[in-house]
C-alpha cells in the first residue's frame, strides 16, 4: 500500500518544486579595529578602543509559492523569507561603551546573538495584477537612505505597491513601528509613507516620510546657556519630511542627489521657555558623483566627488527647531559609522563627534553638518585596489565660535573577488577642527577586513 501511495504523491511533491525555489544565502564580515581619540580632545592617545566586530548572517527563502488562480495576466504567488544577522566583538570593549553603545542601540541584540533580521511574507501579483505587498520584518530604505535606513536592523510592518497605469509610475505606500534609538523607553516611533517613482534617463522619486515620535526628549535648540534650568522637554512629536530623490548612470557617470524638507510640530511638557508649541523647520541636500575612466594600457579609474548638508538650529529660537534630524535616518554599518570619512562617519546631521550627550554627536555649539569629499581609485595592479579619499568637515550653524570640524583623510587596499571575497586594510587619518575642539589634536582609525557571502 505504501509504494502505489508513494508514487500519487511523489508527482505532486515534484510540480510543487519546479514552481518554487529555495534560496540560502550566508554572509560573514571579521573586522579587527583600532580607533584614537574619540573623544577629539588635543591630547591624541585619550579614548582608545580596540577591538574585533563580527557581523554575520544566514538566510533562507522560499519563492514563487503557487497560489490559487486568480483573473488577469499574472499567476499570484507567495514568498517566505526568514533572515537571522547577529553583531559582537570581542576584545576590549566587549561591553559597548560611548559612542558605540549609540550603533547598538538600534539592533535587537549586539552581543552576538542572533536576531531576526528579516521574517516576513510576500505576496506577488495580488489580484492577478502587477501588485506586491510585504508583511512582517523587512530589510527598508527610503531614497538613498537620507529620511529612512533600517541599517541591518529590520523594520516590522506592511509595505505595499504597484505600476501605476499612466507612464509607468510606480506608487508605495509603507508602515512601520519601531523605537527612537535616541532615548531610553518609553520611546515608541511610527513611520508611515508614501513615495512616486517615475523612469525617464534616470529614476526620480518623491518621497512622504511621517514620523510620530512618542518619546520623551530634549528640544535641541532649546537647552543652552540662555534657558539653563528651564524646562526644554517636549512628550511627543509629530515630523514630517519630504524629499526629492534622483539618480542615474549614463556611460562612464554615475549620480545619486536628494533634496528634502522637514516640518512638524511637538507637545512641550512645561511652559517657559517653550510655551504651549514647538515647530520643527530643516532642509538637507546630498549630492554623488562617480566618474569611470578607461586609462590606456592601466585599466579603469575611478573618481569621486560628494557634497551634503543638514541644516543646523539657530540661536535663540527655543521653539522652533531648525536642525534636520530623522529618527532613522542612515547612520550605521554594524556597529560603526556609516557616514562620509571612515573615522568621522558623517551623515549631514550627525556624526561620532566627542561629546556623546548631544544626540548628534557634534560639540554643543554646533548643528547641522556641511561635507564636502573627493576621491580617486587608480587601476588595480594585479587586483589589489587602492581608495583614496579626503573629507572636509564644517558645522552648518554655531551658536559661538568657529565652524570647522576637522578634515580627514582615507586610504584603503582591497583585494576583491567578484563581489564574493575581499580582504581590506584601510586607515583614517583625522584632523581635529577648532569647531570639534578649540585645542585641535588629531585622531585615527586602523583596519583589517575579511568578508565573503554567496
Amino acid at each position: 500500500m505504501r509504494a502505489p501511495a508513494l508514487a500519487l504523491v511523489l508527482p505532486f511533491l515534484a510540480a510543487s518544486a519546479r514552481a518554487s525555489n529555495l534560496d540560502v544565502t550566508a554572509a560573514y564580515r571579521l573586522r579587527a579595529l583600532s580607533y584614537t581619540n574619540l573623544d577629539l580632545s588635543s591630547a591624541n592617545s585619550s579614548n582608545k578602543r580596540s577591538f574585533i566586530e563580527n557581523d554575520a548572517r544566514l538566510g533562507f527563502a522560499v519563492r514563487k509559492i503557487a497560489l490559487e488562480d486568480a483573473a488577469g495576466a499574472e499567476e499570484p504567488s507567495l514568498d517566505v523569507a526568514i533572515l537571522l544577522r547577529a553583531l559582537g566583538v570581542s576584545g576590549s570593549t566587549a561591553t559597548l561603551s560611548a559612542p558605540f553603545d549609540r550603533a547598538a542601540a538600534i539592533y535587537p541584540s549586539s552581543n552576538f546573538t542572533p536576531f531576526f533580521e528579516n521574517a516576513y511574507i510576500k505576496a506577488n501579483h495580488l489580484f492577478g495584477k502587477n501588485l506586491e505587498a510585504v508583511f512582517g520584518r523587512q530589510s527598508y530604505k527610503l531614497g538613498s537612505g537620507l529620511l529612512l535606513d533600517d541599517d541591518g536592523a529590520g523594520l516590522t510592518g506592511i509595505k505595499a505597491g504597484g505600476e501605476l497605469p499612466w507612464g509607468g509610475l510606480k506608487l508605495e505606500g509603507f508602515v512601520f513601528q519601531d523605537k527612537n534609538p535616541l532615548f531610553g523607553a518609553p520611546n515608541n516611533l511610527d513611520l508611515l509613507g508614501l513615495s512616486l517613482s517615475l523612469p525617464t534617463d534616470g529614476l526620480w522619486q518623491l518621497s512622504q516620510l511621517l514620523e510620530r515620535d512618542r518619546t520623551v526628549q530634549t528640544v535641541f535648540g532649546c537647552a543652552n546657556t540662555t534657558w539653563v534650568g528651564q524646562n526644554c522637554m517636549i512628550s511627543k512629536a509629530m515630523r514630517s519630511f519630504t524629499s526629492l530623490h534622483y539618480q542615474m548612470s549614463y556611460g562612464p557617470l554615475v549620480f545619486d542627489g536628494e533634496l528634502a524638507l522637514e516640518r512638524g510640530a511637538g507637545t512641550p511638557t512645561g511652559g517657559v521657555p517653550l510655551a504651549n508649541h514647538v515647530t520643527y523647520q530643516g532642509d538637507a541636500q546630498v549630492f554623488k558623483a562617480k566618474w569611470k575612466q578607461n586609462l590606456p594600457r592601466l585599466g579603469e579609474g575611478i573618481a569621486r566627488l560628494s557634497v551634503a548638508r543638514a541644516s543646523g538650529d539657530k540661536p535663540g529660537t527655543p521653539t522652533t527647531d531648525e536642525a534636520f534630524f530623522p529618527t532613522r535616518g542612515h547612520r550605521y554599518n554594524g556597529l560603526e559609522r556609516g557616514g562620509f570619512g571612515d573615522f568621522f562617519g558623517a551623515s549631514p546631521y550627525d556624526a561620532w563627534g566627542g561629546n556623546y550627550a548631544v544626540s548628534s554627536g557634534l560639540n554643543a555649539n554646533a548643528s547641522g553638518i556641511l561635507v564636502a569629499g573627493g576621491g580617486f581609485t587608480p587601476p588595480a595592479y594585479k587586483g589589489v585596489a587602492l581608495d583614496l579619499d579626503y573629507f572636509l568637515f564644517q558645522a552648518d550653524r554655531i551658536r559661538a565660535g568657529p565652524r570647522n570640524l576637522g578634515s580627514e583623510w582615507d586610504f584603503r587596499l582591497r583585494y576583491q573577488i567578484q563581489d564574493r571575497f575581499t580582504l581590506s586594510a584601510s586607515a583614517a587619518l583625522f584632523s581635529v577642527g577648532s569647531a570639534s575642539n578649540a585645542a585641535h589634536g588629531s585622531a585615527h582609525k586602523y583596519a583589517l577586513e575579511a568578508s565573503g557571502r554567496f
